[in-house]
């Protein structure tokens, strides 16, 4: 008898339509992977999430085509709950995976034991309702997995609403189930034992019953900050502090200030700072109570409610400031002191000291939230509504370069340009190909300076690619690091760094004056990184070295539109900054967003 039932359910499946319920389980299980890998990248980061995802899809939908299927039934209802709980499981598992630090071992164990069972029970569902069918789509899958999803993900921004996914497919995996159940029930042979009134309810509501728990009771949603907590948040475990968490385009932006040194801490233990992270990528920080401090003590700078804040925990953006040392290029001139442009806001520590200094400042930042986040908590000021646009730097360019005319006199070209678009371990590679400088070019005046961040070794390709393709785009650079120490020239090559080119299409030399009193802003880490530029210089060889002095070479790691491997050279670079930010930071600021 209970085979007949299964068969049933079987034929009710078929009866629905086998292609529209195995393609609608497809494009389910694609955007359930999608939102999966957003709930894992705070913790470990978009590199280490997707080095063995794919992987692991696709050796379990083999496993569901060669081993035994569970029934339609079961396979649903265990389906519904495992990605209810999604958000728990991701979260706990991936949290102490992620405290043996190991980017690579980490989220392939929260891999096996959270995606894993839901890709191998759907490939089961669609391998029951049609082999046949199932395995062309699931081949269909594997050549070019999630591209349907992805799309609609991303012109939708679901990824950025990853819980209300997991809330909708648990709610019409649950439908399924009782629906199923139900048209195999009405199949039962009349002499059978008619269910009891509890299992018809349960039945008939309780496709409603989990979802409607996870909304009334906040301790069954998501752990993460932004789906259920209100700001600030202090840690029972230590002295932290989070001002604001949110989901947004590019990851979930949290800002959390680290309080008093716990105790039994070393006496250098991180303290007093206050940092702005996009899922597991520091975007910076600065310090706050005891540890701001100024020249002659004067008045700090304040973030939007008051609050004294000191100088950027990285150098990095102290040094970008030194494009406006470049042949004097901000020397004011009728009540100007040149136009700028930002690509890529952050804290906003460089385009704060920009509008400071009384240069024009346009911003470009993909993600409204960090530029939320810094105006708020940085003390980044508005320069107007006509000089902000949150959106993708390349549309941006592409659009202006379109609509304004290089001969165009309304057209006010930049003197600066400032490109900081590091995170998560990398940068967009979209923003580093030659016609991407070739563009920015066209909106730069005849003596104009761009300041570009890039995070890596010496002697990897992505930085050899990244400096040969600035000096074919520029003809002139030169490079600085942001180490408060001097480095050796044995560690040059091997040493993951942080470093600033500074590039000019002007055919004049690319000279620094010497930094005055107003240059530093009352700053401390302005005097001393703007006052220490010769010791910073690291010379082009260093970085281009053998592997590009062929012609043939170059090509190679000339960055175009159409040629353009430097995603694939950063991911090894991408687990190494996994693990230094592990270092610099404790666990518990990584688990907390």
């Amino acid at each position: 008898m209970l085979t007949a039932h299964r068969k049933d359910s079987i034929s009710t499946f078929k009866s629905a339509g086998a292609p529209l319920s195995i393609l609608a389980i497809s494009f389910g299980l694609s955007l359930f992977t999608i939102a999966y890998k957003r709930a894992l990248d705070p913790l470990f980061g978009g590199a280490s999430t997707k080095k063995y995802l794919n992987h692991v899809v696709h050796a379990c939908t083999m496993l569901a085509v060669l081993l035994p299927k569970p029934a339609i039934c079961q396979a649903l209802l265990v389906l519904g709950t495992l990605v209810q709980i999604v958000p728990h499981s991701t979260y706990w598992v991936s949290v102490h995976a992620g405290r043996y630090g190991n980017p690579i071992a980490g989220p392939l164990v929260t891999h096996i034991l959270v995606l894993a069972p839901v890709t191998f029970l759907s490939a089961s569902l669609v391998m029951r309702i049609n082999p046949y069918l199932a395995i062309v789509v699931l081949a269909a899958n594997a050549l070019r997995p999630r591209l349907i999803a992805e799309v609609i993900g991303h012109s939708f921004s679901l990824d950025a609403q990853k819980d209300y996914i997991f809330l909708l497919l648990g709610v019409l995996l649950y439908a399924a189930w009782a629906w199923v159940k139900r048209n195999t029930a009405n199949k039962s042979a009349s002499g059978m034992r008619k269910d009891s009134g509890v299992v018809i309810f349960i039945r008939r509501y309780f496709p409603l019953i989990i979802p409607a728990a996870f909304i009334l009771f906040p301790s069954l949603r998501s752990p993460s900050l932004s789906a259920s907590q209100t700001f600030p948040y202090h840690s029972a475990a230590y002295p932290l502090r989070i001002l604001y968490s949110q989901e947004s385009l590019t990851g979930v932006v949290v800002v959390g200030e680290l309080l008093d040194a716990p105790k039994g801490s070393a006496p250098d233990a991180l303290h007093s700072l206050r940092y702005l992270r996009v899922s597991h990528s520091l975007l910076g920080g600065v310090w706050t109570g005891d540890m701001v401090d100024t020249i002659g003590n004067s008045p700090p700078q304040t973030d939007e409610f008051g609050t004294p804040i000191g100088d950027s925990i990285y150098s990095a953006f102290v040094l970008q400031e030194a494009v406006r040392l470049i042949n004097d290029i901000s020397r004011c001139q009728d009540s100007s002191c040149g136009n700028a442009l930002i690509i890529g806001v952050g804290t906003g520590i460089a385009a704060d000291a920009l509008a400071r200094h009384g240069v024009t400042t346009t911003l470009v930042e993909i993600d409204p939230a960090v530029y939320n986040a810094a105006r708020r908590f940085f003390g980044l000021r508005h320069p107007g509504d006509d000089k902000v646009f949150l959106e993708d730097a390349r549309d941006w360019l592409d659009k202006r370069v379109a609509t304004q005319p290089i001969s165009s006199v309304s057209t006010r070209k930049f003197d600066i340009v400032i490109h900081d678009c590091f995170s998560g371990g990398g940068v967009p590679k979209q923003l580093f190909s030659l016609e991407f400088w070739d563009q920015l070019k066209t909106t730069m005046t005849s003596r104009g300076v761009v300041a570009i961040n890039f995070v890596g070794k010496l002697g990897s390709k992505s930085s050899q690619a990244v400096v040969t393709t600035l000096l074919k785009a520029f003809g002139r650079c030169r490079a600085f690091h942001d180490a408060l120490d001097s480095i050796p020239d044995q560690r040059f090559q091997d040493e993951y760094m942080n470093m600033v080119f500074f590039c000019s299409i002007s055919p004049s030399p690319l000279t620094f004056r010497a930094p005055i009193e107003d240059d530093y802003l009352n700053s401390h880490l302005r005097h001393f990184v703007l006052s220490s530029l010769e010791k910073r210089e690291i010379p082009i060889s260093k970085i281009r070295n053998t592997r590009v002095r062929s012609k043939e070479a170059e090509e190679t790691f000339v960055l175009t539109d159409k040629n353009n491997k430097l995603d694939e050279w950063q991911r090894d670079d991408a687990l190494e900054h996994w693990k230094i930010m592990r270092k610099v930071l404790p666990d518990v600021i990584w688990e907390t967003f």
